[in-house]
C-alpha cells in the first residue's frame, strides 16, 4: 500500500491517465486488474517510460562519445543517469576492498 501512495504523491493524474492510454489504449484493462497488479503496470510503465527517454539521449550523446573515444554502453549510462551504479556500503568497507585491490597489484608485479 506505500507504493501506491508514493507513487500516486509522485505523478499527476492526467499524465497517468495518458501512459495507461498510450500504453493499453483503454482504461477498462485496470477494472479487472486487483491494486496491486495495476500498482505493478503502472511502476513497470513509468520505468520503461524514463528508460526510452534515457535511451534517446544516450543516442543523441553517441556520435560525440564514439568520437572522443569514451564509448559508454547503454547500461553503463543508465546506470550512471538513475544512480544505480552508486555503492550504498560504509565508507570503511569501501577503503578497506580498495587497499585489498592496491596489495593484490603490488604483488602480482
Amino acid at each position: 500500500m506505500e507504493t501506491f501512495f508514493r507513487v500516486g504523491c509522485q505523478i499527476d493524474e492526467v499524465k497517468l491517465i495518458d501512459l495507461v492510454l498510450r500504453r493499453y489504449h483503454t482504461l477498462d484493462v485496470l477494472k479487472v486488474l486487483d491494486i496491486d497488479q495495476v500498482l505493478r503496470l503502472l511502476l513497470m510503465a513509468i520505468e520503461d517510460e524514463q528508460k526510452e527517454r534515457y535511451r534517446e539521449e544516450w543516442l543523441h550523446l553517441l556520435p560525440a562519445m564514439v568520437f572522443a573515444q569514451h564509448y559508454m554502453t547503454f547500461e553503463e549510462f543508465y546506470n550512471t543517469c538513475t544512480g544505480a551504479n552508486i555503492d550504498n556500503r560504509p565508507v570503511d568497507e569501501i577503503i578497506a576492498e580498495i587497499d585489498r585491490k592496491h596489495a593484490e597489484a603490488r604483488e602480482e608485479k
